[in-house]
């Protein structure tokens, strides 16, 4: 994969530095069950707003106390009641929400940046992604996709070729070419056919996270 010139990859996080970092956060390191089920939309904005604060290495502990206090600004949609069919994930079974919508995460992200001294602006995309991605990546701007899938049938590829199949998740974008995009997702770098991201069900919409100073530069 070609990876462009000055890459939004997420930042390195440590644990402790004597073990190979991860590839930006990941919910299930959240401390309960319900956000390890509907954190994926924290981690998204969290890690935008890191990159956009210029940070490098984190601990992750440190990690989950910012992932803590993004969830109060980033909120889920938790439902009420114990009657709630549990969902896997990983093989394990977590309920209770359904996840960050995308007014909240909207509205949060930028509460987030805020809370950090940083003015930002949402720009929402569908049309010409592969374009539009790849410019902002040079621009060194934050990229976040939502894939609501409605039949889990959107595919996401580890590094040995496992497939993943998502339905409702929200990704950093770090990378892409002209067969794969390539995001970060639970703590490791995964990769997403384009053909998938093409499908009719797959339901896909980008999000260019941009400081005030890149507004004139926005395609």
């Amino acid at each position: 994969m070609s990876i462009p010139s000055g890459m939004n990859r997420p930042e390195i996080l440590r644990r402790p530095p004597s073990i190979e970092g991860s590839f930006g956060g990941s919910q299930m390191w959240a401390p309960t069950p319900l956000m390890q089920n509907c954190g994926c939309g924290i981690i998204a904005g969290l890690d935008a707003v890191m990159r956009l604060s210029g940070e490098g290495e984190l601990a992750r502990d440190e990690y989950i106390k910012r992932f803590n206090e993004a969830s109060c600004y980033i909120r889920p949609i938790i439902l009420p009641g114990k009657h709630v069919k549990p969902r896997k994930i990983f093989g394990n079974e977590f309920l209770g929400s359904f996840g960050v919508s995308t007014g909240r995460f909207r509205r949060g992200i930028k509460k987030l940046a805020l809370s950090r001294g940083i003015g930002i602006k949402i720009k929402g995309f569908i049309f010409k992604y592969e374009e539009k991605v790849k410019k902002y990546l040079d621009m060194g701007v934050p990229v976040i996709a939502l894939i609501a899938a409605p039949f889990n049938n959107v595919k996401l590829l580890n590094c040995h070729g496992v497939p993943f199949n998502v339905g409702f998740h929200w990704v950093t974008v770090t990378g892409i070419d002209d067969r794969y995009m390539e995001v970060s997702s639970w703590g490791g770098m995964y990769k997403i056919e384009l053909k998938d991201l093409e499908k009719a069900t797959a339901g896909v919409k980008f999000y260019a996270v941009l400081p005030y100073d890149k507004l004139q530069d926005m395609p």
